[in-house]
């Protein structure tokens, strides 16, 4: 919940008039991962940047004079950490082509980018923008297959604009050294907003049911650690425990309940694999993350009629 604030304060003002466009590059690299700079456009270029780092997600204030940058497909390649950017607009333009779409920004509008494509910007007129950059991954999380489709330019007035742009705003105005908060809690809300008008166009049940097999893919892999546990489930998939269990209902079962029937079905597989014929029933049990041999005989006997050894013999038998 808690942890460490790294608070960044920059200005050209701090740089001779020679080094002023070399060192916001700096801070532009710095800041949002790697660019390719263009020429600035006019003499004195002045800039600066007020960024607070939050465990897990970072408010970027900046100001700037007119420049551009671009980052190519090759150099999106080379990103070490998936980033989604929700940027608002407070004052003056910007040309902003992200993939194959391409807009021109201005007061109020948002615009939600992501590192993983080809980008360019230019900023057309002295610009004020304010930006929450969180996981790319929570995007994700919540839109498996579709989030590459999300509309990008929100524009002024538009509700989903005046919602995310209401509450980038209101993030910047918190002192988080005197106000700590739940940091993930605030990730989850920003792409709740930023995904609400998907609901015409996306059943809740659909998008619910997505979720919940993005759940289940990340639980795979854990079903053989003895101390998986819900709180590890809700941690990785970034959501709280009551919507760990909100997305498992309508699948009619709960999240334990799946893990140990996923562990049974592992275990029965072992059991009737003559290539484990040589493993006692503890061991393959144990393998699957069960602790205890005498519940987990029960459990077996109760999924499936039989003690894991009969199961072992009939099926074994029969080869």
């Amino acid at each position: 919940m808690h942890g460490s604030i790294d608070q960044v304060s920059w200005s050209t003002s701090d740089f001779s008039s020679q080094e002023r466009y070399d060192a916001w590059v700096a801070a532009l690299n710095e800041t949002f991962g790697s660019w390719n700079p263009e020429f600035p456009r006019s003499t004195g270029f002045s800039a600066k940047v007020k960024a607070s780092k939050l465990p897990g997600l970072s408010l970027v204030e900046c100001f700037c004079d007119p420049c551009g940058a671009n980052r190519s497909r090759a150099e999106t390649s080379l990103i070490e950490s998936e980033q989604l950017t929700i940027q608002l607009v407070l004052s003056g333009k910007e040309y902003m082509k992200l993939g194959d779409q391409e807009t021109t920004l201005s007061r109020g509008d948002v615009f939600v980018w992501d590192n993983t494509q080809p980008m360019q910007f230019s900023v057309l007129e002295p610009l004020h923008k304010m930006s929450l950059v969180v996981p790319l991954d929570r995007l994700k999380n919540w839109v498996p297959n579709g989030w590459r489709d999300l509309p990008r330019h929100l524009k002024s007035g538009e509700p989903n604009a005046a919602m995310l742009g209401s509450y980038v705003r209101s993030l910047s105005q918190i002192d988080f050294d005197k106000s700590p908060m739940r940091y993930n809690a605030l990730i989850e809300a920003a792409i709740a907003i930023l995904v609400a008008p998907l609901a015409p166009r996306m059943s809740e049940n659909t998008h619910r049911e997505a979720q919940l097999e993005t759940v289940k893919a990340k639980i795979q892999p854990m079903l053989r650690d003895p101390g998986l546990d819900l709180e590890t489930i809700a941690a990785r998939n970034c959501i709280s425990l009551r919507y760990l269990h909100w997305l498992f209902e309508c699948g009619g079962t709960t999240p334990w309940r799946y893990v140990v029937q996923k562990r049974m079905e592992g275990c029965k597989r072992d059991l009737q694999n003559a290539d484990h014929a040589h493993r006692s029933v503890t061991d393959i049990a144990f393998s699957w993350g069960f602790s205890n041999s005498a519940h987990f005989g029960r459990k077996i006997k109760a999924a499936y009629g039989v003690s894991p050894t009969e199961l072992r013999r009939t099926a074994l038998g029969a080869h």
